[in-house]
């Protein structure tokens, strides 16, 4: 057995342990910093010793250690103690405007996600001052249904804030994303000058500069209906298109070594920084910068390992993009590409149809990796989009060349120019319309992790099977396939034999469901929404006819309270607002707390239906008793196992 650093592929088996830190790190938070950090030292220390041993073992287990304990070190953030809903005096410097109106300010010990009045002028780069009613995110834990607080925690940001009073500017800094913001918008503002045509402007301003928030809802379904809704943001596809153009430049001027191409990797990081510096952007210039230096300093350039040097090192910078599904997407697309696409090679064809084809075989790579995730997070796969990719991805780098033409050349020869890429541009959404009619869905797709990590492990498992044609492989083919379908009919199973109770956290209204064995019905309800429809479809419930009551075996749900074996659960309102000996009561409808209670119940919960003034009394009134309590608005959907 080789040593790792002898392996081929080093920065694939360095950013393994590190990515297993990273997710292990929310359930090791328990672990003192310094202890992790000890640990680091240590194996490093010792990784340093034995490397000079020519021993693989210990210098895996070494290098093993020391990067799963850095992921876990370097994801064991620490969120300041916030009450919700109070005043505080918040000074910071705006670093990013996520939209109109919605702004993200870092401060020494917090970043927040602000609110601000459209009319107030703010760029990035200035520092505020202002009073700020401060609220902690709202996480959801109902892994059926997209979170933006979610979102927002895996960007960094650590509290929401809405002002209080006027906000002040203080001073404006610039740095590398101020200067590069103010380049782009220069070069938007030239855009809409030079095109007189709207769609096309927003268009190219999204192709070329990453603007998407002038592109219309209309747009945006048109893309989204297609799968063809990955062109409007800046990623590897549009830094990949410039780099092939550089490229064709330095042949075209017959700078044929290598060495020249060094030449290309600050010019790629110059066009990501003009588009905001978007994550994916950043993504593919940096695999771009290292397959570039590893062609002109290494005749052998293997991609793969380029791709995990590119993950490996934006992982040590940032370990929250592993959470980010663009992040997942954009590696998984890379991976496919790298792995698959060799394999779909044709010697012989038509030299006519090796074009089309290669598109083809690059569009079905990328899919085929990305499949897992599409699933696991849109619980939905387009499959027409495979098809569609072939005409609109020529079609996006046409008009992404044509955008820069328009940007290189003078205003007055742009402007004359625009009307070739308008034309385009028309022809491009007609197109696009006609496919939106032929669609071909696999919708109400929820798979768990555990169902994503084994249809990975077929997914490459067969790949190595093509590639080595081995037995052996085949038989672990047939294994992994065996446990998924075990596992699946286990999932099934024991989703049709669940017993909870799902309080939804639902702005000023309630929403009570009861989930009995592949049933369901809503204890309580008020203007009936589908806040918990992705639940009931995901556990493949059927509704039970509504009634007053109900009984099951060894469950009861009587005049808003509910008994089982394993607890008693007391619903709160304005029809049943007496309190009773139950485990758990739910309050609801703005039901104030009572001057005291007969019993001590083990814990109490409160939906968003109440004010907070009622919220704060129960507050204190659990504080004072000592009652565990918990809010929907902090925690997010509350499941009660019954």
């Amino acid at each position: 057995m080789h040593p790792i650093y002898w392996h081929r592929f080093p920065f694939l088996f360095l950013v393994i342990p590190l990515i297993l830190g990273i997710t292990a790190s929310q359930y090791l938070s328990s672990l003192p910093s310094a202890f992790i950090l000890g640990t680091i030292i240590i194996s490093f220390s010792l990784l340093f010793i034995v490397q000079k041993a020519r021993s693989s073992l210990p210098f895996i287990l070494f290098t093993f250690t020391g990067l799963f304990s850095t992921g876990v070190y370097l994801s064991g953030t620490q969120t300041p103690a916030i009450i919700s809903g109070e005043t505080y005096q918040l000074t910071g410097r705006c670093e990013q405007i996520l939209s109109p109106g919605k702004i993200v300010v870092s401060s020494p010990h917090l970043c927040t996600y602000l609110q601000v009045p459209d009319s107030t002028k703010i760029t990035v780069g200035d520092s505020l001052s202002a009073l700020i009613r401060l609220y902690p995110l709202q996480t959801s834990h109902n892994r059926h249904d997209f979170n933006y607080n979610n979102y927002l925690q895996h960007q960094g940001i650590q509290a929401k804030g809405f002002p209080a009073g006027e906000i002040h500017k203080t001073a404006h800094s610039q740095d590398l994303y101020s200067v590069c913001l103010s380049i782009r918008n220069n070069l938007v503002t030239k855009l809409q000058r030079v095109i007189s045509d709207s769609t096309t402007y927003k268009l190219l301003a999204a192709l070329c500069l990453g603007c998407r928030q002038e592109i219309t809802s209309d747009t945006k379904e048109l893309f989204q209906t297609t799968g063809t809704i990955h062109i409007l943001a800046i990623s590897g596809l549009h830094i990949g298109a410039v780099f092939a153009f550089l490229l064709y430049l330095l042949r075209l001027f017959h700078f044929k070594s290598k060495k020249f191409r060094l030449i290309l990797i600050p010019l790629i990081w110059f066009v990501a920084c003009i588009t905001g510096l978007s994550p994916s952007a950043c993504r593919a210039a940096t695999i771009l910068s290292f397959i570039t230096i590893g062609e002109t300093f290494r005749q052998e350039t293997i991609p793969l390992n380029a791709i995990a040097a590119a993950a490996f090192f934006s992982l040590l910078i940032n370990p929250e993009l592993l959470y980010s599904v663009s992040f997942q997407m954009s590696y998984a697309a890379y991976t496919g590409i790298i792995l698959i696409y060799p394999l779909m090679q044709m010697k012989k064809m038509h030299k006519h149809f090796r074009p089309l084809y290669t598109l083809f075989c690059i569009s079905f790579s990328a899919q085929v990796m990305t499949l897992p995730i599409m699933a696991y997070y849109f619980h939905s796969i387009n499959l027409n989009s495979i098809f569609i990719n072939l005409i609109a991805v020529p079609a996006t780098s046409l008009l992404l060349y044509g955008g820069i033409v328009l940007l290189a050349l003078p205003g007055f020869i742009s402007f004359y120019l625009s009307y070739i890429i308008i034309g385009l541009t028309r022809l491009f959404i007609f197109s696009l319309q006609l496919f939106s009619k032929i669609v071909i869905n696999l919708p109400d797709l929820y798979p768990t992790i555990t169902h994503v990590i084994l249809l990975y492990l077929i997914i490459i498992l067969t790949i190595i099977y093509l590639i080595t044609k081995t037995r052996r492989v085949l038989k672990y083919i047939c294994y992994s396939m065996s446990t998924l379908l075990v596992f699946h009919c286990s999932f099934m199973y024991y989703i049709q034999n669940q017993r909870e109770v799902v309080i939804c956290n639902l702005y000023k209204r309630s929403t009570i469901l009861l989930n009995y064995k592949g049933y369901y019905m809503h204890l309580k309800t008020m203007n009936s929404h589908d806040c918990l429809s992705t639940y009931i479809t995901a556990n493949h419930l059927q509704t039970l006819p509504s009634h007053e009551a109900f009984v099951g075996q060894q469950i009861k749900f009587i005049r808003n309270r509910l008994s089982s074996p394993q607890c008693s659960i007391s619903i709160i309102d304005h029809t049943y607002s007496t309190f009773s000996n139950e485990d758990i009561v739910i309050i609801t409808e703005n039901i104030y707390p009572p001057d005291s209670l007969e019993f001590h119940p083990q814990q109490i919960i409160m939906d968003n239906s109440n004010t907070s003034h009622c919220t704060k009394a129960w507050q204190k009134f659990c504080l004072k008793n000592q009652i565990p309590f918990f809010k929907t608005s902090e925690m997010g959907t509350i499941i009660l196992k019954i």
